[in-house]
């Protein structure tokens, strides 16, 4: 009997009690069962762990991997990632859930050439069980061609929790989450998918994203916001390390400005109460050694004056523009 699963599902766990079982539940329920689920407990405080426990007795497919300290989700993704024993790699926060049918459809989708099988998400109001589709990538995205799907990739980011990966594309092209910071999936995401040979990509929401929580990358006055610089340095890096970056030059350049640069200041200046000039001041300086006459993007230069003067005025003036602001949030 073939106890190698086909699938290895990883979903990092931190105080995620109050969401925990939904997150099993859908895991549990797929119409493909050929699976397992490795949960890795980062030294949750609540009881997080018991629940693991709990589930684990009751189905041998959950697999734990118990942290005795907080190293956060990338360290854990990276150890999920080295004990898996399945062929294919599916991520999954501890307050999402996957729709019934998601392993089924992206291993329908696979083949022995097939090293990445995208899908679309849908934004999920559980309180009110609102599900709102997104389609980052287009509803055509199924008819383009491999080549067209990578720059959609580049243009159009999407989450790390959005595809089902080879194993290999971790392990050959030396690809791991950066550990110890926030963001970490935007260290890796689109090296991954821009190293993928065969991507395919299915049109349906398959993977639920809760919106009623709490999370860094919503809350505000949290200095982890800006772990984004650095996980933006690092994909540039890794882009150019294995090739890629000279045949999308302009579309990963564009990429880079927007995550490393504009994200930053607009960042800095709405998601604390006090703007975080020295943030601003270092991604203004930073970006042109990275990328040179940055302005001069095609991409850059095709996005309308008015929404280039609105970059140029904040970074400028981004303690008017909070000045401003809040007399706006009073009137």
């Amino acid at each position: 009997m073939n106890t190698t699963p086909a699938v290895s599902v990883i979903m990092p766990v931190y105080n995620a009690a109050d969401f925990l079982d939904t997150a099993i539940d859908s895991v549990l329920r797929q119409t493909f069962a050929d699976f397992e689920l490795i949960c890795f407990n980062d030294a949750s405080t609540d009881s997080s762990l018991e629940i693991l426990t709990r589930r684990a007795a009751s189905d041998s497919r959950i697999k734990i991997i118990d942290s005795p300290r907080n190293v956060r989700q990338g360290a854990g993704r990276n150890a999920g990632i080295r004990a898996a024993r399945g062929s294919f790699i599916i991520f999954m926060d501890a307050d999402d859930a996957l729709r019934s049918d998601t392993l089924e459809k992206c291993m329908n989708e696979a083949d022995k050439e097939t090293d990445l099988v995208s899908f679309a998400y849908c934004n999920w109001h559980s309180a009110t069980g609102r599900l709102d589709n997104v389609c980052l990538l287009g509803s055509d995205a199924p008819h383009i061609s491999a080549e067209e799907l990578r720059r959609r990739y580049i243009l159009r980011t999407t989450s790390i929790w959005c595809s089902m990966y080879s194993k290999k594309l971790f392990f050959s092209n030396d690809l791991w989450f950066p550990e110890g910071v926030f963001y970490e999936d935007n260290a890796i995401a689109l090296a991954l998918q821009l190293s993928a040979s065969k991507p395919k990509y299915i049109n349906e929401p398959l993977y639920l994203y809760r919106q009623d929580n709490t999370s860094v990358t919503r809350s505000n006055n949290n200095p982890h916001f800006f772990d984004r610089i650095s996980s933006a340095v690092t994909l540039l890096q890794h882009l150019r390390r294995l090739g890629i970056y000279g045949s999308y030059k302009n579309e990963i350049d564009f990429a880079f400005i927007n995550q490393y640069l504009v994200h930053t200041v607009f960042g800095a200046i709405y998601r604390f109460d006090s703007v975080q000039t020295h943030r601003i001041a270092e991604v203004r300086s930073g970006i042109n050694h990275y990328i040179e006459n940055w302005r001069s993007n095609p991409y850059w230069r095709s996005e309308p004056l008015k929404k280039r003067l609105k970059y140029h005025i904040h970074a400028t003036i981004p303690r008017t523009i909070k000045l401003l602001s809040r007399i706006k949030q009073r009137l």
